[in-house]
């Protein structure tokens, strides 16, 4: 889909335009390379706001819903895409599809503030998602490589969907889908970067994306947004910063270098560890319950992988149930619904889990806690290993990594691999004080002496059976 960009230069007569107060200077030559950036002096007025934005221009699931009213083209979109819409993401994702189209001219949609405003948007978001197969190669061994290829799959899933549901709707037929198309999956992936790098979550409205503010970077953050007492979004001045040069918020302190690649396409140049990362599971394929444990689950099947006062942590609700089984008290059955369905159930000694994230504090009452903790802390391990090792074994595979693509992908590479090592260090360690508590030792010792019974019982047959031979 092709639009005729804005220049930075135009954006305070479009702030001007649509009654947004503007009192920094717009860069086009960030220190951050973002092209374009909030730049402050002393010599500007600080007593109000940096940025205030109406209500009405942000861009939110109560605006959407609003802008239907008299936008049949979009109305009838969100309509016929049913579900999807009915999400804060997939109206807005929507909405930006339909103002894209009034901005490339294609006779969709009605003008209004974000038709103009997404001609100052960036033709390419450097996210995962918009990396070309060499570059999301990079990834290979990272928690990345699986969650990007997975989120391309929705991206896919949801594009086809939108194109079979709107197929039956003249003007989208006519204007999106009729060869040679004008709306392509690399659009709704393009729409999709665009959302997710600008996204912000605001009070009472929700998530939703604000002009303008949008274009403030992240970085050592002198700068904060909110919601005053007209419901406006601001951006302040934090107390006690030099309020000059280039305007910063913090896009996440929390998130992890995963998240800031996968959502932003950067890692912060401060950031000197990985935070957390998370990895998919997979049941033993092994364990006869591996599929019932998998069915009764709600969740994703992860772990987590953190610090915490600078040892390593752990959270995963499958792993609870991965390291548990019949002989220990846990089983599965079917329930008869009064629909005719039929709901499977786990059970803990008898009694019915209902949430299965309960299972933890369960495992936890039993006398057998230091055992079931030892299991669950050597699957964690191994599956860190797993992922290490695949992270190795990619690196082997990488040649000379240039641009910025590469240099954040490898990066990214650093901080994991240094999260993943120290897990299997501190993850060690913990085995090693488990395996010398009281009862993990006495059930060790009755696991000997079982394993040795059953051997003494199997040489005893097969004596017995030479015995008979003999006969």
């Amino acid at each position: 889909m092709h639009l005729t960009h804005l220049p930075p230069a135009s954006l305070p007569a479009f702030a001007h335009l649509n009654q947004i107060h503007l009192a920094l200077k717009p860069v086009t030559t960030p220190s951050s390379g973002t092209g374009l950036h909030f730049s402050s002096t002393a010599a500007d007025d600080d007593s109000g706001p940096l940025v205030k934005i109406p209500q009405d221009l942000i861009l939110c699931a109560s605006t959407v819903e609003a802008r239907a009213k008299y936008d049949h083209h979009l109305a009838e979109v969100l309509k016929a895409v049913g579900e999807f819409a009915r999400s804060p993401r997939g109206a807005i994702m929507v909405f930006l599809l339909v103002s894209f189209s009034t901005a490339a001219g294609l006779g969709v949609g009605q003008r209004g503030a974000w038709s103009e405003y997404v001609k100052f948007l960036p033709d390419r978001v450097a996210l995962p998602t918009t990396w070309t197969e060499h570059e999301r190669h990079l990834l290979k061994g990272t928690s990345l490589a699986t969650a990007v290829e997975a989120k391309l799959h929705t991206l896919m899933t949801e594009f086809t969907h939108l194109q079979t549901s709107t197929a039956h709707l003249p003007w989208c037929q006519s204007h999106w889908w009729d060869p040679p198309e004008e709306l392509v999956l690399e659009d709704w992936i393009h729409i999709d970067s665009i959302f997710r790098s600008r996204v912000l979550q605001f009070p009472r409205l929700g998530v939703g994306m604000a002009p303008v503010l949008d274009f403030v970077n992240h970085g050592d953050s002198n700068a904060y947004y909110s919601i005053d007492e007209e419901g406006d979004v601001v951006l302040l001045w934090r107390e006690g910063v030099e309020k000059e040069g280039e305007v910063f918020i913090n896009y996440g302190s929390e998130k992890s270098a995963a998240e800031m690649v996968f959502s932003y396409g950067f890692i912060d140049a401060n950031m000197s560890d990985a935070f957390w990362l998370s990895l998919e599971l997979r049941h033993d394929p092994e364990d006869p319950l591996g599929l019932a444990k998998e069915a009764v689950m709600k969740e994703s099947l992860r772990l987590r992988i953190f610090v915490l006062d600078d040892k390593i942590a752990w959270l995963s609700t499958f792993i609870w149930l991965m390291c548990v089984n019949t002989e220990d008290g846990l089983s599965f059955r079917l329930l008869q619904e009064n629909d005719g369905s039929k709901k499977l159930l786990c059970t803990w000694e008898g009694e019915v889990v209902e949430e299965i994230s309960h299972l933890e504090s369960l495992l936890e009452k039993s006398a057998l806690w230091e055992v079931y903790q030892l299991r669950a802390v050597s699957l964690v391990q191994g599956r860190v290993i797993e992922q290490l090792n695949e992270l190795m074994a990619a690196e082997e595979e990488m040649q000379s990594i240039t641009g910025e693509v590469g240099e954040t992908a490898e990066r990214l590479r650093v901080l994991e691999g240094n999260l993943l090592r120290k897990a299997v260090d501190d993850l060690e360690v913990q085995k090693e004080q488990l395996v010398e508590t009281e009862v993990v030792k006495e059930y060790l010792k009755k696991m000997a002496e079982d394993e040795s019974f059953e051997e003494q019982a199997e040489d005893q047959d097969e004596i017995q059976d030479d015995d008979e031979d003999l006969r």
